[in-house]
């Protein structure tokens, strides 16, 4: 089961993936909203076991540091290349004039392969690194299901500027999801609304026409 935060501070998602024999959870991208995504472990009665992060925006890692001080200090997983970015996020939430502070905190566990298979307790992940919205930008496959971060959407494109943004190495990313995944897998996108991959391509024309352009 996957449960599904919009962040209010800054309209990203958080997901929090539950094991479908026992409340252990892993928490995905937690933003800038401790507070209601919180909530939604507490009303659900979640153990948090490991906190994934797609890439290294301050939108997507904002919580880190609150969760690992509420759950017993639980392990954090980002992949190298977006060390940087992480630690200058509260220099950019002041670019963006949003009244926030992130606590930063190193991360426990570090992705430095194209692709790497990983087990946390009972869940069993892949990840793929497919750079282009940031250096450091993953894809996190568990069974069906992707979570792909801030890479691609179901409507627009949403590019933002962001620093190691990089529109041709993001197409080629982009193509590479499209023709390596089954188009039934679910994707879940760090901003916007959920859907299958098949969809997100043929759905979405400003996607379509970008990558074939």
């Amino acid at each position: 089961m996957v449960f599904k935060i919009l962040n209010r501070f800054f309209p990203s998602n958080t997901y929090i993936l539950k094991n479908d024999d026992c409340n252990n959870c892993i928490i995905l991208d937690p933003g800038l909203d401790s507070e209601r995504i919180h909530k939604c472990i507490l009303e659900n009665n979640l153990a948090p076991i490991a906190i994934l992060c797609t890439h290294g925006h301050f939108d997507h890692i904002a919580s880190v540091g609150y969760f690992k001080k509420e759950f017993n200090n639980i392990p954090y997983y980002l992949h190298k290349d977006d060390f940087k970015i992480a630690k200058s996020a509260n220099f950019y939430l002041k670019l963006t004039k949003i009244k926030y502070w992130i606590e930063q905190v190193e991360p426990d566990f570090i992705f430095e392969n194209e692709i790497e298979e990983f087990k946390i307790d009972e869940f069993n992940f892949t990840v793929y690194h497919f750079p282009g919205h940031s250096n450091g930008s993953c894809v996190f496959k568990f069974k069906n299901t992707l979570f792909t971060g801030d890479i691609i959407y179901k409507t627009g494109l949403g590019f933002n500027k962001f620093p190691g943004e990089n529109i041709n190495m993001l197409k080629e990313t982009i193509k590479k999801i499209i023709l390596s995944f089954d188009k039934e897998h679910l994707v879940y996108p760090g901003h916007g609304e959920i859907g299958y991959l098949g969809d997100f391509y043929s759905e979405n024309t400003e996607l379509a026409n970008f990558i074939n352009n």
